[in-house]
């Protein structure tokens, strides 16, 4: 191929410019919009599988009654005088049935909650199971010992948990973790201080915190999934540092599975 020669008068081609420290991460807000509208549709979507299984059994159990009531239509003069005395007044029975209707809707409530959390918590596992895949490619994982022994189970948990908290964490946080705790016997602590998904959410309020609570399930996951491709299965919760009147300070609580 023959190299381009502007002849006069002719405007040369300009080469594209890419600045230098141009920042190619997508912006925190941006994120954090993206990731409330992740648990927005997965609240959505369990909530339609709820109401559909709830509808599945009610129409089992609605055949399952008229079966019965066919049955029993025989004794229904014989029992009359005990029904009689088994009637409940007009106000008891709009009670019972209140109390009923609210424990209904608050076993609503949490299924729906627990079901979109273990789906945030899968979608970070997926994530993070790719993302450590590609970070650990170039990384040498296995720790250096004395007389070129083989390293323990011990020292390849702890050389994994140093990994997430460098590597792993300022790829997805741009900063490592603040601290690192851990008993030597499977139980690990990583406490972040300023989680930065949970900057903008206010303190002291009922609905941030559970707002909160749902967030964590997905970063859960990714520790989770990062673990997983070094080899490491491994149980991930997050509890908050400050009884919830500092959102932002967190601990991820890993432990290792024997």
């Amino acid at each position: 191929m023959n190299n381009y020669t502007p002849t006069s008068g002719s405007t040369p081609r300009r080469k594209s410019l890419v600045l230098v420290g141009t920042p190619t991460n997508v912006s925190e807000p941006a994120f954090e919009y993206l990731l409330s509208s992740m648990l927005h549709w997965v609240e959505q979507e369990c909530e339609r599988q709820y109401t559909k299984k709830k509808t599945l059994e009610a129409a089992q159990l609605q055949t399952k009654n008229i079966n019965i009531n066919t049955e029993a239509e025989a004794d229904t003069n014989d029992n009359d005088n005990d029904n009689k005395e088994h009637n409940y007044s007009n106000t008891e029975m709009e009670e019972n049935k209140q109390n009923e209707m609210k424990q209904k809707e608050t076993e609503r409530m949490v299924m729906i909650a627990e079901n979109a959390a273990a789906k945030m918590e899968r979608m970070g596992y997926d994530v993070g199971y790719r993302l450590s895949e590609r970070l650990v490619q170039n990384k040498q994982m296995t720790p250096v010992t004395q007389n070129n022994k083989s390293p323990s189970p011990a020292m390849l948990q702890l050389e994994a948990m140093k990994f997430i908290c460098k590597e792993f964490w300022t790829e997805v946080f741009r900063k490592q973790i603040d601290k690192l705790q851990t008993n030597h016997r499977g139980v690990f602590v990583l406490k972040d201080l300023q989680f930065r998904w949970l900057q903008r959410l206010p303190g002291d309020v009922e609905l941030a915190r559970i707002m909160a609570i749902k967030i964590l399930a997905y970063p859960c996951g990714l520790v989770r999934g990062a673990l997983a491709n070094l080899g490491i299965v491994a149980v991930v919760s997050c509890d908050f540092l400050a009884d919830g009147k500092n959102m932002s300070a967190c601990s991820f609580n890993i432990k290792v599975k024997a």
